[in-house]
């Protein structure tokens, strides 16, 4: 074999070619200065900001840094600047807010819309865990667009559901129901929520007077709003499930919110007004979001005097 030659020997490459031709070569110059001083730039940049911002671990915990600078402390700083620009920006809307009755906002098309548009965020935050984004309902909580509502949807019950909260109950048994009894029982109910498509059987209705259900949701199953008993005949139910059947025959068995029974269903909605979570003025905003997602009762329209 002959010996290997570099062709350009006094240029300084290594003897690597990249083609056939040897036209592309890899030469071995130094960098230019300007890169070699960016470089030891950069180290002495690495070692600065290692002790000035928050590093890598060192003995278990991460190193602080000197300047005591933290994402969430930035994120505090951004955030505060935020409010304090909404709060001059928006200050005599919000005043008017909260000097305004919730009838005069829902009248008052500016302050209705402010309301709606800044109280899109606090549900997001306190109800949509349990309500869905649009109101919409998850399992085993209840449909806030709709206008079946187990105390009411005036502004006034609204108002009363976010300062108080709600805890719903129903005795478990009631008036010692077997098993198959509460699965007849069950059947009729949900069939009768059918309406004209239903097959409900007529002689189950006894069970629904003999058992106690009329004390609560009446003589219509319309249910009660001033006791909170849900309305049993149009097919919307508290607490929705794959195996509607089952869930009902639960709830007829095992109740709701009944301590002692591990099987019974929970019901209970947080009193906002008895919390540091939202102020009044942004629960008034809760009150007219929620009125308006579709089920709200309306409010009476101002009569105007004859002159």
């Amino acid at each position: 074999m002959s010996k290997h030659e570099n062709p350009y020997p006094g240029e300084n490459n290594t003897g690597h070619f990249w083609d056939d031709e040897q036209d592309l070569r890899e030469l071995n110059n130094r960098p230019p200065r300007w890169y070699m001083q960016a470089m030891f730039i950069g180290l002495v940049a690495v070692v600065v900001y290692s002790f000035y911002y928050p590093s890598i671990p060192w003995f278990g915990e991460h190193y602080k840094g000197t300047a005591g600078w933290t994402q969430i402390t930035e994120m505090d700083e951004s955030v505060a600047e935020l409010e304090a620009y909404r709060q001059k920006k928006f200050a005599a809307t919000e005043q008017a807010i909260a000097d305004s009755s919730l009838e005069d906002i829902i009248r008052d098309e500016e302050l209705k819309t402010y309301a709606v548009k800044t109280a899109k965020t606090l549900f997001g935050d306190n109800c949509a865990a349990c309500h869905g984004a649009g109101g919409q309902g998850n399992e085993g909580f209840p449909i806030l667009a709709d206008d079946d509502w187990l105390y009411g949807g005036s502004l006034a019950k609204i108002e009363q559901t976010l300062i108080n909260g709600r805890k719903g109950n129903m005795p478990a048994r009631m008036l010692g129901i077997t098993d198959t009894q509460a699965s007849e029982l069950a059947t009729f109910l949900i069939e009768t929520g059918k309406g004209a498509q239903g097959k409900p059987n007529p002689t189950s209705k006894a069970l629904y007077f003999s058992k106690g259900c009329i004390g609560c949701h009446g003589p219509t199953l319309a249910g009660n709003q001033m006791l909170g008993s849900a309305n049993l005949s149009d097919s919307i139910y508290r607490f929705k499930a794959e195996d509607q059947h089952a869930s009902v025959v639960r709830t007829i068995l095992h109740g709701v919110n009944q301590g002692h029974d591990v099987q019974t269903q929970d019901a209970v909605m947080p009193a906002f007004g008895k919390s540091s979570v939202i102020d009044a003025v942004q629960l008034k905003k809760l009150v007219v979001y929620v009125h308006q997602l579709g089920g709200g009762v309306p409010i009476p329209a101002i009569k105007s005097v004859a002159k």
